[in-house]
């Protein structure tokens, strides 16, 4: 890289040499100063630096040339290729030696019974041969031809029979006496004589390693023997091609080829990478091949699947930023068979669920699928007991780590399902269909309202500040059937859920591109009961274990299973699995795991959002809500935080469920961010902790709040750790886990809390 600084110009300005000098007095510029840095002390130490400087005039002004030589060009390991550094591409190497070891070893029989044949052909060869060279039996042809010409002709003298018997006994007794002829016979019977010895001596075990030598020869005899013959033989079987053998460049042609990928012989991939052990004990190929794309083998993945012997879920084929650079993954496992913790159990401080998204679930390949809230129109559809709770779980949970994210849910069955959210929940309603009529009418104009702002600003989408300005309003309507269904016998009862459909469909056309968004979820669809034109403008969908053809359809869309999206396939064990068609295509998913009723992990993920909303002041009741207190204006009644007792139901105007009282209530929660404040220290002393808890909370942990000195330190700690103790037992009551605390000695004397118990007595996964 060439700089030049004009020290003549304002300070650090900088001009473009390419733009005053023509190239060649360029090109003789950097020469001398190659020259220059090469022949002086200081050009040297910058040299080893990778630095190269020159000072001259050009037109009156100093100028400085500097090129920076980049790190690809220094270091012993530039001349190391990366394959030979990289731990996975090694790994998936250890595994092929294995299974090749596994495999000979498990066919070592069969090699020895055809090593021993394929000798045994050898040695007759070689014998035959033999007994012919010394005994000159190739005379026996010409005798016989010699007998049948006399006979055919009369001849009653065999004089040419006798010649050829004397010559044939003086050429064989020739041979016997050659040199070459007792040599061989000599060594032959001394090594005969040696390894019978050896056995005698040591046994035959030790005699054995001693005809390798002889069996290695007669090997190699016959197999030149067969070969004379033009037999085919095979003494080796290749592990690389057997049916559990790792992924290798050979077992892929032979699975293409079988396919009916490849339609010419001369066809095979060319890797790009070594191959390498990849994510959900798979591995990885990427590679190209002649004529070959990622839309052909995508169409021939079930045929592939059944060459490699393994079920169509367990390969993947993807793109590699071109159509024919492809990555072809597999596994010899289910990898959807186990549940994943949601990463939001380890994570700290707040998401942007808009941009990077949530982490809802992973691919088959273990890899975070992203909910991105920016094109987050989605409808949810799924069986009882499919996953449909988890779905939404994750996304709430995420949501909540989003500070600009309001949360409105609207639920028709199981409000309890719910109310964990219910602090961070700026509407929360258990079958209230006029009041959510009325809801739906407050964000219409709120979508109006925000559109109006950004054509004020000249703009049609919102950018980063708007968002922080306007907010991002999150609409959920679980069991929609109850709110949606038109098909009731009540016309009443019909009416408005034909009102709140066209409501709820102005919204998904309208509201992705101001900031509101919209998510729909349903038991079972088929029978009509959310209207069409609504569903149509879902674009994103989500389907789980659905109970028929039909059913899938109508959530993925008309003819989705006739394209091999087939959700009615998944067996119930494999929920939270499904597939989820948006902007990237069909993926096969399943839900990440988020444990609330026996670990209570979507509490946990919650009352750190309640800690970070609380700090910023934007937790329900803490901020203006113009929808909530619209609504709160026309019927007298709130639902924020689920109304007064968490459940949906609506209590009077300033006595519902306020969140800073949940977060009060988290001590668990509390002592974490003691501990991130403290730059997450693996243990911190119970003084310490207190003096944390203080800081936060001065009313209920300050010495004067637990009647104290303050400069009583030890009655401090006693009391407040007692304090603390019972708080941290009032919390985990019921929960069945436990957190104590401990003491060490390294450094002095200590009692206290670490940091990693305090994390799984939270229900947080270790790290």
């Amino acid at each position: 890289m060439t700089q030049t600084t004009d020290h003549s110009a304002p300070s650090g300005q900088v001009l473009d040499l390419t733009k005053r000098l023509p190239p060649e007095a360029r090109d003789h510029l950097e020469q001398a100063a190659r020259n220059e840095v090469r022949m002086t002390a200081a050009g040297l130490a910058d040299a080893r630096t990778g630095t190269v400087k020159l000072s001259a005039e050009v037109d009156g002004q100093e100028l400085v040339v500097e090129q920076l030589d980049d790190d690809r060009r220094r270091g012993p390991k530039t001349l190391i290729p990366a394959s030979l550094t990289n731990p996975d591409v090694w790994r998936h190497r250890g595994e092929v030696l294995a299974h090749a070891a596994g495999y000979h070893a498990a066919h070592s029989p069969v090699y020895v019974w055809r090593i021993v044949k394929l000798s045994s052909i050898g040695l007759y060869a070689e014998l035959k041969a033999a007994a012919g060279y010394l005994l000159a039996t190739e005379y026996g042809a010409m005798i016989d031809e010699a007998k049948r010409q006399a006979k055919k002709q009369g001849y009653a003298d065999n004089s040419d029979v006798a010649q050829l018997r004397a010559e044939r006994k003086q050429v064989g007794k020739g041979r016997r006496r050659e040199n070459l002829t007792i040599l061989s016979a000599t060594g032959f019977t001394s090594y005969v004589a040696a390894v019978i010895g050896i056995a005698e001596v040591w046994g035959l075990a030790m005699a054995f390693p001693a005809l390798i030598p002889v069996i290695g020869v007669m090997y190699a005899c016959g197999a030149r023997e067969l070969r004379r013959r033009g037999d085919d033989f095979v003494v080796f079987e290749t592990a690389t091609e057997a049916e559990d053998a790792p992924l290798t460049d050979a077992l892929l042609n032979k699975a293409l080829r079988t396919a009916g990928v490849f339609t010419r012989d001369d066809q095979e991939i060319k890797l790009t990478t070594p191959i390498r052990a990849a994510e959900i004990n798979g591995v990885e190929a990427a590679f190209r091949a002649e004529g070959i794309t990622v839309t052909k083998l995508l169409a021939k993945s079930e045929d592939i699947a059944g060459a490699l012997d393994v079920p169509e879920d367990w390969i993947d084929i993807r793109s590699l930023g071109s159509p024919s650079h492809i990555s072809f993954w597999m596994t010899d496992r289910d990898p959807f068979a186990e549940h994943r913790p949601s990463p939001l159990l380890n994570h700290s401080g707040p998401i942007d669920a808009v941009k990077d998204g949530i982490p809802a679930s992973f691919d088959k390949r273990g890899r975070s699928v992203m909910l991105k809230l920016v094109e987050l129109m989605m409808l949810v559809g799924g069986a009882t007991r499919a996953g449909k709770g988890l779905v939404l779980r994750n996304l709430v949970c995420g949501a909540a780590l989003d500070m600009r994210v309001r949360i409105r849910i609207a639920t028709g069955k199981k409000p309890a399902e719910h109310s964990v959210y219910a602090p961070v929940l700026a509407t929360y309603m258990h079958k209230q269909p006029r009041r959510l009529s009325m809801l739906l009418d407050l964000l219409e104009k709120d979508i109006d309202d925000r559109s109006r702002k950004l054509a004020r600003k000249g703009r049609s989408t919102p950018s980063d500040q708007d968002l922080e300005e306007m907010g991002i309003e999150l609409i959920i309507i679980d069991e929609a059937a109850d709110y949606l269904d038109t098909n009731t016998p009540s016309k009443e009862k019909n009416a408005l859920a034909e009102e709140l459909t066209v409501k709820l469909d102005g919204i998904a056309r309208a509201g992705a591109g101001v900031g509101v968004f919209l998510v729909i979820a349903v038991q079972d669809p088929k029978k009509g009961m959310i209207d069409t034109r609504l569903i149509a403008n879902l674009l994103e969908r989500w389907a789980l274990r659905v109970a028929d053809a039909n059913s899938a359809n109508a959530v993925l869309g008309s003819g989705s299973v006739g394209k091999g999206m087939r959700p009615q396939d998944i067996k119930r064990e494999q929920a939270p699995l499904g597939i989820r068609k948006g902007a990237e295509g069909e993926i096969l998913t399943r839900a990440y795991m988020i444990d609330q009723n026996e670990r209570g992990e979507a509490a946990t993920i919650i009352a750190r959002a309640v800690q970070l909303r609380g700090q910023l002041g934007l937790l329900p009741g803490q901020r203006p809500d113009p929808i909530e207190d619209a609504l709160v204006a026309l019927t007298g009644r709130t639902t924020a935080c689920g109304g007064l007792d968490g459940l949906g139901d609506p209590a009077p105007a300033g006595q519902h469920a306020g969140a800073a009282e949940s977060a009060e209530v988290s001590i668990l929660a509390e002592l974490l961010a003691v501990f991130e404040a403290a730059s997450n220290p693996q243990r911190m002393r119970t003084t310490e902790l207190l003096a944390g808890l203080a800081e936060r909370d001065a009313d209920r942990w300050s010495p004067a709040a637990l009647g104290v000195a303050e400069d009583d330190p030890a009655s401090y700690a006693r009391v407040g750790g007692g304090e603390l103790r019972k708080a941290i037992d009032a919390e985990l009551d019921g929960t069945g886990r436990t957190l104590a605390a401990k003491g060490w000695t390294a450094g002095g004397r200590a009692n206290g809390y670490y940091l990693q118990e305090v994390r799984a007595a939270a229900g947080i996964a270790p790290e």
